[in-house]
């Protein structure tokens, strides 16, 4: 799969070549899973693979689909049944799933999210698939650099430089890429014409009340061909995580899962590779899934860059600048407990993954002031103590047996959702905490 920079036409491709140059790359034997919905991106994506297959009969790659019903609208089960049907012509392996339980009513769309790539997962695990796809498109990438650029102009957002990656790890146990993502959708539906398949049109594709659909509107008030598509800033952005990766090895110590140690040294670095790093250690020793804005950054790197002792609080982080270097730690405001039963598992605090292997329930809460957990000696007194009260306390619900318990750290921005923009540097953070590496790209 291509991992140079997408510029628009010039180098747009055409599906049966995004196709081809996808299946190439893969580690082989391999077991493609391909998101279907229906709709052409989808559709377009299945039937170049499974034509581009037919090239490589003893390839040791096997084809299947999915589709997820996301239980929306009335005709989502009809459609998933039409979907099987087109499956079944082109002697593909097709698995329906549909998101059960009550659905929120506000953030839907991310909702959805979710929920489809956890059922997706979860079939590839059935079928042993070891990577799924998804027919993002240049269309889908014009889109979101649009989104970005406005949020960057409206409000405090960071990352709006960036855009769809070509690959993501979900929850650390499977691989999502995206061989479209160098394609048109007008190229997508020529090439379906040309094999005489149709496709479905999802209604909700021209409701207003979406942003991508106003952006995309306004999008094709303009040619396409004209507008500068990059990659997202992914070379950029790959090569910034390789620099922060760097840093990170050269300057800071991680204790205990809860205190980030930065030797002086190491605030001297350029200012780009500081805020990367330092926007992604907030986040993790925070348990957000987002990194701080641009505002709030600007306020720790100027903080920072004073050079004076004192103490600075963003996204629920303590920046603890002494004359050693600099300390984050969590605060230790706003931790709920979280109670597991046994034998089950769960998330405490977004900062610890807990898994209860004992007979009975078990409560997980802060340790707080009292705690005698120990730490190295030589650190500063008044950030081990704050690091110390926000550790993990397991208490058995059932006081006449004692808590068994697994605990490891969870790096919030990324267990879930990891772009392989941010690998580089995500793997050595997972080593900083004594973490096994993320699982790598089947390319």
């Amino acid at each position: 799969m291509p991992s140079d920079a997408v510029t628009g036409a010039a180098t747009a491709q055409m599906p049966d070549t995004a196709a081809a140059d996808f299946i190439h790359s893969l580690f082989k034997p391999a077991h493609i899973l391909v998101a279907i919905s229906g709709g052409s991106d989808s559709t377009g994506l299945l039937a170049a693979l499974a034509e581009q297959l037919k090239s490589f009969p003893n390839s040791d790659i096997a084809l299947s689909a999915a589709t997820i019903d996301h239980g929306l609208r009335a005709e989502s089960a009809e459609e998933a049944r039409d979907v099987a049907a087109l499956c079944a012509t082109l002697g593909v392996p097709h698995i329906v799933r549909r998101w059960e339980g009550e659905k929120p009513k506000s953030g839907i769309m991310a909702a959805a999210r979710e929920a489809r790539y956890g059922l997706l997962a979860d079939v590839a695990a059935e079928i042993s698939a070891n990577v799924v796809v998804t027919a993002h498109t240049l269309d889908d990438q014009c889109e979101t650099l649009a989104m970005r650029a406005a949020r960057l102009i409206s409000e405090d957002a960071v990352g709006a430089g960036t855009g769809i990656a070509d690959a993501i790890l979900f929850d650390r146990r499977l691989w999502i890429v995206r061989p479209f993502l160098a394609c048109r959708r007008a190229d997508i539906r020529a090439y379906l014409a040309r094999l005489g398949m149709s496709w479905l049109d999802d209604p909700s594709n021209e409701d207003i009340r979406y942003e991508r659909v106003r952006t995309r509107k306004h999008l094709a008030q303009e040619d396409i061909a004209s507008l500068s598509a990059p990659d997202g800033g992914g070379a950029a952005r790959a090569a910034l995580s390789a620099e922060a990766a760097a840093w990170l090895d050269r300057y800071v110590t991680v204790h205990a899962g809860v205190l980030c140690a930065v030797s002086r040294d190491a605030l001297a670095a350029d200012e780009g590779v500081l805020s990367y790093a330092l926007s992604n250690l907030a986040a993790v020793f925070g348990g957000e899934s987002y990194r701080p804005g641009r505002e709030r950054m600007r306020r720790i790197l100027d903080f920072v860059g004073e050079d004076k002792p004192g103490r600075r609080t963003t996204g629920g982080v303590v920046f603890d600048l002494r004359r050693d270097g600099l300390y984050l730690m969590r605060e230790s405001r706003n931790i709920q407990p979280l109670v597991l039963a046994a034998g089950t598992d769960g998330v405490w605090d977004s900062r610890f993954q807990i898994v209860n292997h004992g007979p009975v329930a078990i409560r997980i809460e802060a340790l707080g002031a009292g705690g005698a957990a120990k730490f190295q000696e030589g650190l500063p007194k008044g950030a081990v103590q704050r690091a110390r009260a926000v550790l993990p306390r397991v208490i058995a619900c059932d006081d006449g047996n004692g808590a068994s318990a697994t605990i490891a750290p969870y790096l919030a921005p990324f267990d879930r959702f990891l772009t392989r923009f941010d690998l580089t540097f995500a793997d050595r953070l997972a080593a900083c905490f004594g973490r096994e590496p993320y699982m790598p790209p089947p390319l």
